[in-house]
């Protein structure tokens, strides 16, 4: 009974350490699968690792087509152009320019740039314009009036 459970664990070990993944993780396969967007809807590369698990079934499945294609000798363009030709221009990855990076940064400086310009403008006290004098006949007159109306209260 014990060799049958030795050799059961034995089995089990060699069954989990042929499941590496190193065939399609390797560096050739990450660098195509970079260059491809993957349409599982995550919005993400086909060289990402996604939690929990960290693999994608869609990226994965890619990745084995990817490294099945290098082996029978296609080049890195022709893999390219499987899957465009599969799946459209769409699953190809823009990678963002000089600048794209730079992007939310400067747009970030503008704006704080722009409140400070604000504050600056609105920082500085103007004096109060001047305000010509009125009438002081018109005015004693209606102080005279409001006078009277408010006798008429008490």
């Amino acid at each position: 009974m014990k060799t049958k459970a030795s050799l059961l664990v034995l089995l089990a070990t060699a069954l989990c350490l042929a499941q590496s993944a190193t065939e399609y993780e390797s560096p050739a396969v990450n660098h195509i699968a970079g260059m491809l967007n993957c349409n599982c809807g995550c919005h993400l590369r086909m060289d990402c690792v996604m939690p929990p698990t960290g693999i994608c079934p869609v990226c994965k499945a890619a990745k084995i087509r990817i490294a099945n294609m290098k082996k029978e000798g296609k080049s890195d363009q022709q893999v390219l152009d499987q899957f465009v030709a599969e799946n459209g221009a769409s699953v190809l990855a823009v990678s963002p320019g000089p600048f794209g990076n730079a992007a939310p940064y400067l747009a970030l400086a503008l704006g704080l740039g722009v409140v400070l310009l604000a504050i600056r403008y609105y920082r500085h006290v103007r004096p109060a314009p001047a305000v010509p004098a009125g009438d002081d006949a018109a005015l004693s007159r209606y102080h005279d009036q409001i006078e009277k109306d408010l006798s008429k209260l008490d």
